[in-house]
């Protein structure tokens, strides 16, 4: 359980995201920052999408589990949405 509520804490989600800025990222000028923002980005954009489209009411509750590359852009997206309320893991009982 306390392997789960790290993995999904704000603090393993910002590190996981941040993993994303090193490496690749750093290709050429911009080719890694453009892998990030079409692919991966876009990607994410793609998963919330779907969220919505299941959404039939502003009163459903939606379990989300995806691997914890996805989770950083997915909460940022779930986070800064007027439709959805983003429940941390460990508040869950």
């Amino acid at each position: 359980l306390e392997f789960f509520k790290y993995f999904n804490s704000r603090e393993s989600h910002q590190l996981g995201f941040g993993a994303y800025l090193i490496g690749d990222f750093k290709l050429d000028n911009a080719r890694g920052a453009d892998i990030l923002s079409i692919w991966w980005y876009n990607r994410n954009l793609r998963i919330f999408r779907k969220l919505q489209q299941m959404t039939e009411s502003s009163k459903d509750r939606i379990l989300v589990i995806f691997g914890n590359g996805h989770v950083s852009i997915l909460r940022q997206l779930l986070e800064s949405s007027p439709e959805y309320e983003f429940v941390e893991f460990d508040s869950l009982k």
